[in-house]
């Protein structure tokens, strides 16, 4: 459980460290402080959390997102004096670009039962196969001689299963991998589980049927099909012509979207990736003079400015800014510059069609913001706090937020996340700061608390927490792992 909390906060991490600032408060929100002390003190009796930088930034940002929520409901328990521009923009302009988008793309998407029946013989959507499968590898840093010989090996092995000898046999004396004692049996799988060389090989492969040699990132491989499974046409087939049919229309929208750009003039700044990366190390780092009004990307009547990319970030989770740090410049590039030049050349776009906002629409999503903020504070107990005796608004939202901190800490109350754009809404309005040096101190104090028998029970995994599920707009998906790895 505890390791389960340590990764639910870990996951909440919206990196917002800043230098300055004074070493005895971790961090600051609209006025509020969490104290050096404050924060040993909730970390420090749970010896089953890790005793991390990274854990005391986490329990900081919740503190901050709570401490914010709690100030708002302070003020105005309705929340109807909160500043909701950044999610009203949000969903305007995805409502724009809607309209353009189905306003100006007409797409013919009538297919012929002959066009998706062939289609659908030639890919089998939901197909499965059965196999096994031979694994040689070379051993790490081999030389281009290496290489060959391993090769040259599985070229024997694949010649004496072609001339009879048993498949189950060689894979148990020769495969590396922990299939070789069942004779390198795979299983079932289906299309996309097994890296692509050897997932388009084995779903070449007709049972019975044994592949020439594969090389994948894993080494070589001789594949055996032992059983295929195709569902019938008559059972996905209307779903698979729903497929081609968006196909169809996302090609189209593909298209108008370049064409788009192309009439724009986009242009990259150089250094515009540099400057991404640091933004996604930390997107909430206060800018000196007039540089986040530095333009990262200009086209005709426009440009993408520093700001504009932070508050980008901003919401995003951190596994997905992660992701951005580590991506080559062509990714940023295609998947954020581009993408946010793209997105103002299209809102542009649509007001030259005279598409606006529905005000009834926005006045919709400003209450349903005002309410999800209503309710949220009143289940986390953040709506309507009462000051004990002698003591100030300030200090009983304090006392509040801690009460709830240690109460997610010690398992008995849920981690409520705010979510990106309603915390991004909060942290707009008012100011927020961490501290790291701060930070560092908290886990000094919290070591020296607990002792040398209680701290980082367990190490954090080399890459960072779990990840959720891959943003693909920080770059393409994991290549899946190995098969029988």
């Amino acid at each position: 459980m505890k390791q389960l909390r340590w990764t639910i906060l870990i996951g909440l991490l919206a990196t917002a460290a800043c230098d300055r600032g004074g070493a005895d408060v971790v961090a600051r929100a609209a006025g509020h402080d969490l104290q050096v002390e404050e924060a040993t003190a909730l970390l420090a009796p749970e010896a089953g959390i890790p005793n991390q930088p990274e854990v005391v930034q986490a329990l900081a940002d919740l503190w901050i997102d709570y401490a914010l929520l709690a100030t708002a409901a302070a003020e105005d328990s309705t929340f109807s004096q909160l500043d909701l521009e950044p999610l009203l923009t949000e969903q305007k302009e995805i409502e724009m670009i809607t309209v353009l988008r189905d306003s100006v793309i007409q797409v013919d998407t009538a297919l012929s039962d002959a066009d998706v029946r062939q289609r659908f013989a030639r890919e089998a959507p939901g197909a499965r196969v059965r196999a096994r499968h031979i694994l040689l590898q070379p051993p790490e840093g081999a030389t281009p001689a290496q290489r060959d010989s391993v090769r040259a090996l599985a070229s024997e092995l694949l010649t004496r299963i072609r001339a009879g000898e048993s498949f189950e046999d060689l894979a148990r004396q020769y495969s590396v991998d922990a299939t070789a004692a069942q004779g390198g049996n795979l299983g079932f799988f289906g299309r996309g589980e097994m890296v692509g060389p050897f997932d388009s090989a084995s779903f070449a492969l007709e049972p019975g049927e044994v592949s020439d040699v594969v090389a994948t990132p894993f080494g070589y491989h001789i594949i055996r099909v032992d059983e295929k499974d195709v569902p019938a046409f008559e059972e996905l087939g209307e779903d698979f012509r729903g497929q081609m049919q968006a196909e169809l229309i996302m090609r189209a929208e593909s298209l108008y979207v370049t064409g788009v750009e192309a009439r724009g003039n986009v242009e990259i700044a150089e250094g515009a990736t540099d400057v991404v990366r640091k933004l996604a190390r930390n997107p909430t780092a206060r800018l000196a003079g007039r540089a986040g009004r530095r333009a990262l990307v200009e086209y005709q009547g426009g440009e993408v400015t520093v700001d504009e990319v932070r508050t980008f970030l901003q919401p995003r989770e951190p596994n997905y800014r992660s992701q951005v740090v580590q991506a080559t410049d062509q990714q940023i590039v295609d998947n954020i510059l581009r993408q946010l030049a793209q997105r103002e050349l299209l809102i542009t776009e649509a007001e030259s069609h005279g598409i606006g906002p529905s005000q009834a629409r926005q006045d919709s999503v400003q209450q349903a913001a005002r309410n999800f903020f209503r309710e949220t504070a009143l289940e986390l107990g953040l709506l309507g706090i009462q000051p004990a005796e002698g003591e100030s608004r300030e200090q009983a939202i304090e006392r509040a937020v801690s009460e709830l901190l240690q109460g997610i800490l010690r398992a008995e109350r849920e981690v409520i996340p705010l979510g990106g754009i309603s915390a991004l809404t909060l942290r707009q309005q008012y100011p927020v700061e961490v501290m790291d040096e701060a930070v560092q101190r908290v886990v000094t104090q919290v070591a020296a608390a607990r002792g040398p028998a209680q701290n980082n029970p367990f190490e954090l995994p080399p890459d960072g927490p779990p990840a959720p599920p891959t943003d693909s707009a920080a770059g393409p998906a994991p290549v899946p792992g190995a098969p029988g790895g």
